[in-house]
């Protein structure tokens, strides 16, 4: 029978929690049938045997991808290129394979709800945060992530337009449920055009495609401060990658407003200005930071931040960081 849903996860050195990854998927009490897509980018670990062990006890569901050579290195999307493509389903469900499921019913009430309207073409869940380094004992609720969240997050199922979703900082990736028929409606930049922040970016297109849908259940857990995800590696980079980083993201926020036919400019705005604020204290040469909409940012910043931002590129690097100093207190 096809498979109306097709869970798809990405794996690198997950050999500590890729089993419970795929049990978390396999415990989902559905009456529709499912497929999981995994994905394994030349793991060194175990990761891939164990993929292999579930796809023998799992052959019409566990459908496996191995790679001879590591694809994310070279800048390759993996679930873009990979899992997508090879989906069966009418939609597609994601979780990494270092995050799990923690609901038995969540991917049944969020596609039970998308069956039900036509016009919702991405949907998301609540879930934990789990912190890996073990600095923090219990976890906690995902959203909200950060308190200026509560301006849209209300603790209830509900419907988000494209204005809306924005002002989410983050919501939990290993939530997202999206209609196949969406994902190949969007444009050519969203697979063409380079930004790291793959998780922002579908929530963003996806919704544009019609409503975003909230179902309020703790369905997933997100593990944080894992070795080797995009969080940990974005924590090492150098101000010039960081800014171009950033770039990319208000690159990409113009092109989800045009692909709107500009229907959320103002609610768009704010994730804009967000990651503007960012190039601005990052920007690798005065003029990156005196010119444009980075500009822009800047001349509203107040005079002491002005002024840390502009020193920092005008004097030498020691002289700077004591200015900086002097003028936080």
């Amino acid at each position: 029978m096809k498979p109306l849903v097709s869970i798809c996860c990405t794996a690198y050195n997950h050999e500590k929690y890729i089993a419970q990854a795929l049990d978390s998927f396999l415990a989902q009490k559905c009456d529709f049938p499912f497929e999981i897509l995994v994905h394994d980018d030349v793991s060194t670990d175990r990761t891939a045997e164990i993929i292999r062990e579930y796809a023998q006890r799992y052959p019409d569901i566990v459908k496996p991808m191995f790679q001879t050579e590591n694809q994310y290195s070279r800048g390759v999307p993996i679930n873009e290129t990979f899992n997508f493509p090879r989906a069966q389903g009418k939609y597609i469900a994601l979780c990494e394979c270092d995050d799990f499921w923690c609901d038995e019913t969540k991917l049944q009430r969020q596609i039970a709800h998308m069956e039900s309207d036509e016009s919702c073409t991405f949907s998301f869940t609540n879930g934990f945060v789990h912190d890996e380094s073990g600095a923090r004992k219990e976890d906690r609720p995902f959203l909200p992530y950060y308190d200026r969240d509560l301006s849209v997050y209300e603790g209830k199922s509900r419907a988000y337009s494209l204005a809306e979703i924005a002002q989410f900082n983050f919501i939990p990736t290993a939530s997202f449920v999206f209609r196949v028929d969406a994902l190949r409606s969007l444009p050519a930049e969203f697979t063409e055009k380079e930004c790291q922040h793959g998780d922002l970016r579908m929530k963003l297109y996806l919704t544009a495609c019609g409503h975003a849908w909230y179902e309020h259940v703790y369905g997933c857990t997100y593990r944080e401060n894992v070795s080797g995800s995009a969080m940990q590696i974005w924590k090492k980079e150098k101000r010039d990658q960081l800014y171009k980083r950033c770039a990319s993201v208000v690159e990409m926020v113009d092109d989800v407003d045009r692909f709107s036919g500009r229907t959320a400019t103002e609610g768009l705005q704010v994730v804009k200005d967000h990651y503007l604020w960012v190039m601005a204290h990052n920007a690798p040469a005065l003029k990156d930071l005196l010119t444009g909409e980075v500009g822009r940012v800047w001349r509203g910043l107040p005079l002491k931040e002005r002024a840390r931002c502009a020193g920092r590129l005008l004097m030498p690097k020691g002289l700077a960081a004591r200015v900086g100093r002097i003028l936080a207190r």
